[in-house]
């Protein structure tokens, strides 16, 4: 048996072509999406609110950015509520926003409270092309130890349509929040 017969035999043609196929196309596809703005509303700028802390710890951290992108949002609004009764629902009275940040032109936003429970309304505006994403959420957030519980959790309602309200062990932190996709459209 001679040399080449035995190389073809573990290394089929179709299978080579294949493989050199997807090799290009990993080196690649960065080269020539790097440059590109990802499109409104697509799931590169999806955004998310990243709900962070640690046990014996009062202060809780908010970050609002794309899932793992870079891209860089037109407008992030995050604000916050204090000072009503956490009754495991989202409060049907009006919430006072008192501490509010806005930023623009940016990749994300980030704020620490120690309130317990807090309100959190969040939006983020994309655009990219002429076409424009907004982002929105709205949640109650308590953490404590339940009843008849020895863990530290994390409590969240919301009242955004599309996310549903979860609880969180504080140990295993940060939680992560897909924002709700409310609009899309042209630009003005």
């Amino acid at each position: 048996m001679n040399r080449g017969g035995r190389l073809g035999d573990l290394f089929p043609g179709a299978l080579v072509g294949v493989a050199l196929i997807f090799a290009l196309l990993i080196v690649v596809t960065p080269v020539l999406t790097a440059s590109v703005q990802p499109a409104a509303g697509s799931i590169f700028t999806q955004a998310e609110l990243i709900v962070d802390g640690v046990v014996g710890n009062s202060t809780t951290h908010f970050y609002v950015r794309g899932f793992g992108t870079t891209a860089r949002y037109d407008e992030i609004r995050i604000a916050f509520a204090f000072g009503f009764n956490w009754t495991g629902r989202f409060p049907s009275g009006r919430l006072n926003w008192t501490d509010s940040q806005n930023a623009s032109d940016v990749l994300s936003i980030e704020a620490a409270v120690s309130a317990n429970p807090v309100a959190v309304n969040v939006s983020a505006l994309y655009s990219a092309s002429g076409v424009s994403a907004l982002y929105v959420g709205t949640f109650e957030m308590y953490m404590g130890v339940p009843l008849g519980s020895t863990t530290d959790t994390l409590n969240v309602v919301s009242d955004t349509p599309g996310i549903a309200s979860f609880t969180w062990p504080v140990a295993s932190l940060p939680a992560l929040i897909a924002l709700s996709h409310v609009s899309s459209g042209g630009t003005s």
